[in-house]
C-alpha cells in the first residue's frame, strides 16, 4: 500500500517533473543534433560547465536571468567548439565529444579552485535560485495542481518541446536540418551548405543542453557539484532514441526516465531495497530501452524504400 499512496502522491509527481527537466532539455539537443546527422556525445559535459557557469554569474550578479544566460552561452560555446572540430579539425565527432565531456570534467574542477579555493562544490558560493511561477485556482487542483507551481525552467522546457516541433516542420533552416540529417549529398546537391545547417543546429542543441545544466544548479539544487549530471546527458540520448525523432514523444519518454529516477528515491523509504540497488534503475533503463530501440531498428516493418529509408519516415 505504501508504493501505490507513494505512486499517487503529488509528491512524487513533483519529484518526477523535477528529474524530468534537465533530462529532456538533454533530449530535445539530442534531437537537434540527430536531425542533422550528429551524434552529439558533448551534452553531458556541455551540461556539466553550463551548471558551473550558471551558478557562478547567479552568485556574483545575483541575478538568475543572467546565470540562465550564462549557463546558454556557455552550452552554445560548447557546440561552436565540437562544429570546429568536426569540421575545421576534420575529427570524428563522436571522439571530439568524448574528448570535450573529458575535457568538462577536469575544467569544472580547476574553475572552482581558480575562483573559490574549492574542488567538489559551490557550497560556500550559493547561486540565485530560478523563482517558481504559482498559477491562482489551478495550483490548488487536487494532484495535478503541481503542473501549475513548478519552476519557470519547466515552463520553458514545454515551450522548447513546441518550438522545436515548429521549427523543424516549419521554417527553412529547419527543413534544411532535416534534409542534412536525412541525406547530406542530396542537400548539397541543391545548394544547402551542411557545414552551416549543422552549426546552427549544434549551437540551438549547446543552447537546451546549457538550459538543462542551470536547472540543476540553479533549481533543483541551489549550488553546483562537480557530479551533479550524473549522466542525464546520456538518459537524454537514450529518451530522444526512443521517442525516434518527434519532439512530443521524446518529451514522453523523458517523463518516463523522470518517474523512474524519482521511484528511486521515493522508494527507499516504502520498500526495504538497498537503496545502491534502487539507484541503479535510471541507468539500467537506459540500457534497456536502447537495447528495446536497437531491436526495433533492426526488424523494420516492411514498406516501400526510398532511398535505404522507410517511405513514411521521409515525413518526420
Amino acid at each position: 500500500m505504501k508504493v501505490f499512496e507513494m505512486l499517487f502522491s503529488e509528491e512524487f509527481l513533483f519529484t518526477s517533473i523535477q528529474l524530468t527537466i534537465p533530462i529532456l532539455f538533454a533530449a530535445l539537443a539530442a534531437l537537434i543534433s540527430n536531425k542533422a546527422g550528429i551524434l552529439n556525445i558533448n551534452i553531458e559535459g556541455s551540461m556539466s560547465v553550463s551548471a558551473l557557469i550558471g551558478a557562478l554569474i547567479s552568485f556574483f550578479t545575483q541575478s538568475y536571468f543572467l546565470g540562465i544566460l550564462g549557463g546558454i552561452v556557455t552550452g552554445i560555446l560548447m557546440g561552436i567548439i565540437l562544429s570546429y572540430c568536426a569540421h575545421k579539425l576534420k575529427t570524428d565527432s563522436i571522439l571530439a565529444g568524448v574528448a570535450l565531456n573529458i575535457f568538462a570534467t577536469g575544467f569544472v574542477v580547476f574553475l572552482m579552485y581558480a575562483i573559490l579555493g574549492t574542488k567538489g562544490d559551490t557550497t560556500n558560493a550559493p547561486s540565485y535560485v530560478i523563482p517558481y511561477i504559482r498559477i491562482p485556482l489551478l495550483k490548488d487542483i487536487p494532484i495535478i495542481g503541481v503542473l501549475f507551481e513548478q519552476n519557470l525552467l519547466f515552463y520553458i522546457a514545454i515551450i522548447s518541446v513546441i518550438f522545436v516541433s515548429f521549427f523543424l516542420k516549419k521554417t527553412k533552416i529547419g527543413l534544411h536540418i532535416k534534409a542534412v540529417g536525412y541525406n547530406s549529398v542530396a542537400a548539397k546537391s541543391v545548394g544547402i551548405s551542411i557545414e552551416k545547417t549543422q552549426f546552427i543546429a549544434l549551437i540551438i542543441a549547446g543552447a537546451l543542453a546549457g538550459l538543462g545544466g542551470v536547472f540543476l544548479s540553479m533549481s533543483y539544487l541551489s549550488t553546483y557539484n562537480s557530479g551533479m549530471v550524473a549522466g542525464r546527458g546520456f538518459i537524454g540520448l537514450a529518451a530522444e532514441a526512443m521517442g525516434a525523432g518527434h519532439p512530443f514523444l521524446t518529451m514522453l519518454f523523458a517523463y518516463i526516465f523522470g518517474i523512474v529516477s524519482a521511484f528511486a528515491i521515493n522508494a527507499q523509504t516504502a520498500l526495504n531495497i538497498p537503496y545502491e540497488l534502487l539507484n541503479t534503475l535510471p541507468y539500467l533503463m537506459t540500457i534497456l530501452a536502447l537495447v528495446a530501440y536497437s531491436i526495433k531498428r533492426a526488424n523494420p516493418k516492411k514498406g516501400k524504400q526510398i532511398g535505404g529509408k522507410d517511405e513514411k519516415s521521409l515525413g518526420k
